[in-house]
């Protein structure tokens, strides 16, 4: 996995990352069936107030777009509308598995990034030192802003993302643009209230850990109310919303997405109190599921999504320890050290 350092503002941010997703984007991006139903959005009411809206509250964010249209040859609207494409459209492949965990002398975040295969020469980690705002590292996605898969940030704050497929939409900020702005909180407590004070659309699922409060937290927040949980001792999510008081709002749950939940309910509960990071990468190495396992490899997934990278954030005494794995590594490609 290509491992990418970044020195700069945010639309050089956007520019590099463009730069880097020119030829995919032009090759598999733009002419699949997902970017072809994003496209009929693009002259619609929803598009153009959300433009505005994003341009108004997040300008650093939106000129990081600018920069990736830039970078990667392509019109603004088109890259715009491949980051709204969680709000739009539900057959772009995007899952993920994540475990939150919080016991006595452990707080752990772990997290399975699953995705369309076309992609996984694709992808890369960035190193972003940025010179208007917070420093992070983040799993990208070819023509995306950082921040909508893992991800931790200079405060010492890790969180996870987890696709939701709802079945409605609202004028608001697109979930990836939301997800990028989290990047800037301080501790669990600031990303909450971001979420709670920012209109949104669509839906994302969050496990999040800091080092201020060493405490793992399950967020679901789709676009109609935030639910948050701890994780203690340990909670699962696999894609679709489960939060009690979340069950009023329609989504599409898949058949992977609930064989994965109930397997790593299963799991939870078989390894609550012998959870470290070790058990967590067995967990989301897991292929008891002939057809719907938690670690995705076949060509033929009904979701068509693989397992492109693995996410294990420990928080110790010496501060947040980020280790990421590709699909069939059984050691770290990529360690990285937040200090206390």
């Amino acid at each position: 996995m290509k491992t990418i350092e970044f020195d700069g503002n945010h639309y050089e941010l956007g520019l590099r990352i463009g730069q880097l997703s020119k030829d995919i984007f032009d090759r598999h991006i733009k002419p699949s069936k997902g970017f072809e139903e994003l496209t009929r959005w693009k002259s619609s009411d929803w598009f153009n107030e959300v433009t505005k809206l994003v341009e108004l509250k997040c300008p650093g964010i939106f000129a990081e777009l600018q920069g990736i249209a830039d970078g990667a040859s392509q019109p603004f609207e088109d890259i715009l509308l491949w980051n709204c494409r969680g709000d739009l459209v539900n057959c772009i492949p995007e899952g993920c598995t994540s475990i939150g965990v919080t016991q006595s002398e452990l707080t752990l975040v772990a997290h399975n990034e699953d995705g369309d295969p076309e992609l996984k020469e694709h992808v890369f980690l960035l190193k972003a030192r940025m010179a208007e705002s917070t420093d992070f590292t983040s799993f990208v996605y070819p023509a995306s802003i950082p921040g909508h898969s893992f991800a931790m940030n200079e405060h010492g704050l890790a969180f996870t993302v987890n696709n939701i497929r709802l079945t409605d939409k609202q004028v608001g900020l697109p979930r990836m643009v939301m997800s990028r702005s989290l990047l800037e909180s301080k501790d669990f407590k600031a990303f909450i209230s971001a979420l709670e004070s920012s209109t949104r659309s669509g839906a994302f699922h969050y496990t999040v850990a800091d080092l201020t409060y060493k405490k793992a937290l399950s967020i679901e927040a789709p676009f109609q109310k935030v639910s948050s949980i701890e994780a203690c001792p340990v909670v699962v999510h696999a894609n679709h919303l489960v939060h009690h008081d979340l069950d009023f709002v329609p989504q599409i749950i898949t058949e992977s997405s609930a064989s994965r939940q109930i397997r790593m309910e299963e799991l939870g509960y078989a390894y609550k109190e012998a959870f470290d990071s070790q058990v967590c990468l067995k967990i989301l190495r897991d292929k008891h599921h002939d057809v719907l396992p938690i670690f995705r490899q076949a060509a033929d997934d009904p979701d068509e999504e693989n397992t492109l990278a693995t996410a294990i954030f420990t928080f110790e005494e010496q501060g947040l320890i980020m280790n990421v794995f590709e699909p069939q590594s059984e050691e770290a490609v990529y360690t990285e050290v937040v200090k206390n």
